[in-house]
């Protein structure tokens, strides 16, 4: 019911944004003719719901009166700004006003009370760290299924962001939503990604993001359509370092301005830099000098979380397990206990027999030791079949869901400890890692969807409070 309400309510927030553009008499208000005119009434409606539904008092997840009495006047500045004439105002001001009051909204949250600090991020947002600990709870007992690019589009069609192949093979969305921070970064409209993301929000879904950056001059992620060191370029002192800033600055502005229904900020697993160990991204292990690698992934948390005071991430290490060989490898430019919040797996099949099975458990086995060594969290951050590892992604591996990816967990009391599973995307009939009405696979997946291990948007718990029911 909770889920359904806040949907219903969401559903209503973006009507509201997108209705508004009408005339008033009203002295106090204003025609809402612009896009950045739209933008500020909705930050001021997120800032007044953060503020109406934050309780003043010293116990767990309440606000001082004194940070509450700060925040209420950023709002009221905004909306001062607001209902003045805005004649002769341009939109850039307007973007900046915007800005401001997301960052106040922010570092409003920071100032929680709360004594849940297993983060690197010791100024989280509550949701952040009740999902934090939540997932935490799931650890060992469950296991959540994940799918990047779940809704909008899928094998044989596109353009409705309620639709998914998986809710259409098993009644369910997938628990775990991932997306690419490639459709915010330089990228003139966010609205789709936003509403999607929302819409796994509210729904009571994670959302994590990954990142395929394309380097500064625009050539790609792969390396073999770049071919020139990114990474020094974009490190402090670099000729390119001004740019990597500005595309952090474009994360952090849209991640400060996703909020769900009561203008809270909506939690999000940060992955970028993934598969490092390979060396087909720009970033890969033979790209760029261990110490660099390091040094760029250091300097994205200080960024975003010190320099611009982003708190609503949780950091996600993913190596590829068949990158190497020996559990130590695993760690091969790790940036430090201080940097990372979940320790992940990313690790596709080429044939599915038992001895690739017994080699994912054994990484998966690797990831959960470091996890709990370390005191974070383990995740299966990618998955997949890729079958004859030959370019087309059909899920051709029989019992591929059953027997290599949720038997190879079960069977371990230690790789049991991964708190989800995240397959790729379904892009079209010969790419796709998920199954769809029609499709040969769809009989196991149902087994693995029915498995009381594995858990679906319908029976996921409510991981952003305490009072979730784990």
């Amino acid at each position: 019911m909770r889920k359904a309400l806040i949907s219903v309510l969401t559903v209503a927030h973006i009507f509201l944004l997108l209705n508004c553009n009408t005339d008033s008499n009203d002295d106090n208000k204003v025609v809402l003719d612009t896009p950045m005119k739209k933008a500020l009434q909705q930050a001021i409606m997120d800032a007044e719901q953060l503020l109406q539904h934050a309780i003043t008092g010293v116990s767990e997840g309440q606000f001082s009166a004194e940070s509450k009495d700060k925040f209420s006047a950023s709002i009221q500045s905004a909306r001062t700004f607001f209902n003045d004439n805005m004649s002769g105002t341009t939109d850039l001001e307007i973007e900046h006003k915007v800005h401001t009051l997301y960052d106040s909204c922010m570092a409003f949250e920071a100032r929680v009370i709360s004594s849940f600090d297993n983060l690197i991020d010791r100024k989280a947002t509550r949701e952040t760290r009740y999902l934090y600990e939540n997932l935490k709870k799931y650890a060992g007992e469950k296991l959540l299924f994940g799918m990047h690019d779940a809704t909008g589009y899928g094998v044989g069609w596109s353009g409705d962001d309620d639709r998914s192949d998986v809710k259409d093979v098993c009644g369910s969305y997938p628990a775990v939503f991932s997306w690419d921070a490639n459709g915010i970064v330089n990228v003139g409209d966010w609205s789709r990604l936003k509403n999607r993301m929302l819409l796994a929000y509210t729904r009571g879904g994670i959302n994590t993001i990954c990142w395929h950056q394309f380097d500064p001059e625009g050539k790609g992620f792969y390396y073999d359509r770049v071919n020139y060191p990114v990474v020094p370029t974009i490190l402090p002192g670099g000729k390119y370092h001004e740019s990597y800033q500005h595309s952090l600055r474009q994360i952090a502005r849209f991640m400060k301005s996703l909020r769900g229904p009561r203008g809270e900020s909506v939690p999000v697993i940060f992955r970028p830099y993934h598969e490092q160990n390979g060396n087909w991204f720009w970033w890969g292990r033979s790209r760029c000098t261990e110490q660099e690698y390091i040094d760029l992934w250091r300097f994205t948390v200080h960024f975003l979380r010190d320099t611009l005071g982003l708190h609503n991430f949780i950091y996600a290490f993913s190596p590829d397990g068949n990158q190497y060989n020996q559990k130590s490898e695993y760690l091969n430019q790790y940036p430090g206990d201080e940097y990372i919040d979940v320790l992940g797996l990313d690790f596709y099949f080429g044939s599915g027999d038992t001895e690739e099975i017994l080699k994912f458990q054994r990484r998966a086995i690797d990831a959960v030791q470091y996890a709990r060594d370390k005191n974070k969290l383990a995740a299966i951050t990618e998955v997949g079949d890729r079958y004859g590892w030959d370019d087309t992604d059909m899920l051709e591996i029989e019992q591929w869901f059953t027997r290599c990816l949720l038997g190879a967990i079960k069977n371990s009391p230690t790789a049991k400890n991964m708190v989800y599973a995240a397959v790729w995307r379904n892009a079209h009939a010969r790419h796709h890692f998920a199954p769809y009405p029609g499709h040969p696979s769809v009989a196991d997946f149902l087994v693995f969807y029915n498995d009381p291990m594995t858990v679906f948007l319908d029976d996921l718990a409510d991981v952003y409070t305490l009072e979730s029911g784990l």
